[in-house]
């Protein structure tokens, strides 16, 4: 509902506070170069009470704790302008249609995903970004996802929280991860740019291609130097050029497995709850972007058609990134 949303962005937010408090410090430490500005912390917060519609289902919570940082100079390929290593810790809670559900009305299983993703992007001088990931995590009990959701429950007197008994089953998964992305067109005053993306997914988890164009419009950046790719760590002395613009993205995916909603791929026993997906699913981002000097700030919407073989309905919710560079 409305009010975990809220508890949630508090939560977040006093998160955000102590990454913030950290980088000063180090900021301040001698051994590291403030100036060059090559690594950078940010926080994700996913939750679909951004959207103030009164609603707690499906993909109703998620957070991610981000570092990524720049490759020495000396590695880079001729066609090459930077490399940027990350890496992520995350968790994503689901629900069926709401936190109280009943067996006989579910529409979505009940589950949580706990995981860790490292990656490589690859920044080239066309404008063109390659991004490499490994991603593993644990769908399941493992993934605390009903302590967790009852704890704020409780602590803030929300309703009553059923329906983690026909959570799916603890299950591992693994993929590897690789979008792709170029610049098609921009204006000659750089305010107007057009990318064309590519995603694929292929593992135990998420298996899925999807195809889709960016549209930027406002103060941007190159594609290497932009935070929409979070590319904006830099290793010289200069600043980056400030960005503000906003956003639209959609995708059309075609999907082969979903494990958030199937269950595990290689399991026999994947839960008492279990649905076949929609191969096809069409996916709308429209967001904002905000940086200069050393903060990042992201905020956008998600719109995803039914994904679910049930009576489940579309879904959308909001997301806020803050970002801190060293």
């Amino acid at each position: 509902m409305f009010g975990a949303g809220v508890m949630r962005f508090f939560t977040v937010n006093q998160m955000f506070k102590l990454v913030i408090g950290l980088s000063v410090f180090f900021c301040f430490f001698p051994s590291l170069n403030c100036e060059a500005q090559v690594s950078e912390f940010a926080i994700n917060s996913d939750n679909d009470a951004y959207l103030f519609i009164n609603q707690d289902q499906y993909y109703t919570n998620g957070i991610s704790f981000n570092y990524r940082h720049l490759r020495n100079d000396r590695a880079l390929k001729r066609n090459q302008v930077k490399q940027i290593w990350s890496l992520s810790l995350g968790h994503k809670l689901y629900n069926a249609y709401n936190g109280f559900s009943e067996v006989a009305l579910m529409d979505r299983p009940f589950t949580a995903y706990l995981y860790l993703r490292g990656g490589q992007s690859r920044f080239y001088k066309n404008e063109s970004v390659l991004n490499m990931a490994v991603e593993t995590g644990l769908y399941g009990k493992g993934a605390f996802g009903e302590p967790l959701q009852k704890a704020f429950h409780n602590l803030f007197g929300f309703y009553h929280i059923s329906g983690w008994d026909y959570q799916l089953n603890n299950n591992f998964v693994l993929d590897v991860k690789v979008n792709y992305h170029r610049l098609f067109w921009r204006n000659k005053k750089r305010t107007v740019d057009l990318q064309i993306g590519t995603k694929i997914s292929a593992g135990l988890n998420q298996n899925y291609v999807g195809v889709g164009p960016i549209i930027r419009m406002g103060k941007i950046n190159p594609l290497y130097r932009s935070a929409y790719h979070s590319s904006r760590l830099n290793a010289g002395a200069g600043k980056v050029e400030k960005e503000r613009y906003f956003y639209y993205k959609p995708v059309l995916f075609y999907r082969v497995y979903d494990a958030s909603i199937q269950g595990g791929m290689l399991l026999h026993d994947k839960g008492p709850m279990v649905f076949d997906i929609k191969p096809w699913m069409f996916s709308q981002q429209v967001g904002f972007t905000y940086a200069k000097n050393r903060i990042t700030i992201d905020a956008h919407l998600q719109f995803n058609t039914k994904e679910v073989e049930s009576d489940a309905t579309a879904h959308q919710y909001g997301a806020i990134t803050v970002g801190y560079m060293l």
